[in-house]
């Protein structure tokens, strides 16, 4: 792996790892007895619907199931990456693309409320697409040959 790419890498998994890290330690908080508006320093970034996100210590974790998912697959890719074999950067985008259809057409249709997601289906659709993502980074920052110009 190039030094770039591995310098990517190390800046995705530090960024997931924190924001996981942060939502847990928010959660265990709360569980502990933390008041729930701590919840609110996520809520910038994500809209945090009980509901919608997985429960820990029987306490909502602050950030949503997809979010959780997207963050553990782009750590699981990164983990991964090594392995994998090398393919295009425009294959790798195409494969993002494949990927997150599910996961649009799940939010779409929520959105318009033809049926409620499950946090499963959030999970099994926000999985790949985090993987998917952190791939296609990866995939491009490895192809990138830079031009002296």
């Amino acid at each position: 792996m190039k030094r770039n790419t591995r310098i990517v890498a190390a800046l995705l998994v530090f960024v997931s790892s924190a924001i996981l890290l942060a939502s847990v330690v928010c959660t265990w908080a709360i569980a502990n007895g933390a008041s729930m508006k701590w919840r609110l320093l996520f809520r910038a970034l994500y809209h945090g619907i009980p509901q919608r996100c997985l429960e820990l210590w029987n306490v909502p974790m602050p950030i949503c199931a997809r979010c959780t998912a997207i963050y553990a697959g782009v750590i699981a890719a990164v983990l991964l990456f090594p392995l994998l074999p090398r393919i295009p950067e425009i294959k790798a985008r195409w494969v993002l693309a494949i990927v997150a259809t599910p996961m649009f057409i799940d939010g779409i249709t929520q959105l318009a409320m033809v049926r409620e997601s499950t946090n499963l289906l959030r999970i099994e659709t926000g999985l790949p697409v985090g993987a998917a993502l952190a791939f296609w980074a990866l995939c491009a920052v490895e192809s990138h040959v830079l031009s002296t110009a």
